[in-house]
């Protein structure tokens, strides 16, 4: 059953989920799990070290899946985002997350080729921004997302941007049951954003190690710095509590360093993206049900 929103209405898919694009986690295969399972399965294209990397990686998700998938583009000028753009865009992805950067560099571009953008946002400030540069929408990277993150609590921040921009705003941030996406619903939000709990998925790249922390840790494991990347994000505090220097942007030690959300506290095991996308929707259809008998 299709779940309708603004979201799965402009991409055509049932769920108004995004599995997160996260870095040297999210892949090819992980994008094809996350969109036949109904949802949007995005890539965030830091992940391909080379335009020929990311052609054969779009190359194998038009062979196995129709449906759509997104990107998330890294604007601050780090990464070839001009040929990565180009690229996406003849391969026909539709939905482009905007990160670090101006998305206006993009918008003319993706809109006359029929498609979306969103911009990661973390205050009002680079929300309004967006809006002013272009922006369909808004990703309110709250408070306990995995990855870089901001300082307001979803709960404050996805009301927030919708009531001050007037644009649509997916949440991100501490959600990973279907009654937290209910929550999110509830607070005007066309969408979620799913990360940390499909790190414990078979499709994602993330090592075995990697996982098992995931499934293991408390919130309380889970620790926002600066000292990483430059930015705040959040860590496994573990896997960071070596850390001298940060690695040069090409290292494998990237790899090596764990990022995770407080939605740690709802991921109890490693199963595939399809059962846990299913499980989420079911009881959010659930909650939903459970609300309106409650009134």
């Amino acid at each position: 059953m299709t779940i309708p929103t603004r979201l799965t209405e402009w991409l055509d898919i049932e769920h108004p989920i995004i599995g997160a694009p996260m870095f040297l986690v999210s892949y090819e295969e992980y994008a094809i799990a996350v969109s036949q399972a109904g949802a949007l399965g995005a890539v965030p294209l830091p992940n391909f070290r080379t335009t020929d990397d990311l052609r054969r990686a779009l190359t194998a998700i038009r062979e196995a899946t129709d449906k759509p998938i997104g990107v998330n583009i890294h604007l601050s000028g780090k990464f070839p985002w001009q040929e990565q753009l180009a690229l996406c865009l003849d391969s026909g992805v539709q939905f482009f997350i905007a990160s670090l950067g101006n998305p206006g560099l993009i918008t003319d571009d993706v809109h006359a080729n029929g498609g979306i953008v969103f911009a990661d946002v973390i205050s009002l400030s680079q929300g309004m921004k967006s809006r002013d540069r272009g922006a369909d929408g808004l990703i309110a990277v709250a408070a306990g997302a995995g990855g870089h993150c901001g300082t307001l609590p979803v709960m404050v921040m996805v009301p927030y941007l919708r009531e001050e921009t007037g644009l649509p705003v997916v949440a991100a941030g501490g959600i990973s049951t279907g009654r937290q996406m209910a929550a999110a619903m509830a607070l005007g939000a066309c969408g979620v954003v799913i990360g940390t709990r499909l790190i414990a998925s078979d499709e994602t790249r993330a090592t075995p190690a990697y996982k098992q922390a995931v499934v293991e840790a408390g919130p309380e494991d889970v620790i926002t710095t600066a000292e990483v990347t430059g930015n705040p994000a959040t860590w496994l505090a573990q896997s960071i509590a070596e850390l001298k220097e940060r690695p040069e942007l090409r290292s494998r030690r990237w790899s090596d360093l764990w990022s995770a959300g407080l939605s740690v506290a709802q991921t109890h095991e490693i199963r595939p993206v399809a059962e846990i996308i299913a499980e989420i929707v079911a009881e959010y259809e659930q909650t939903c049900r459970d609300l309106a008998a409650a009134i």
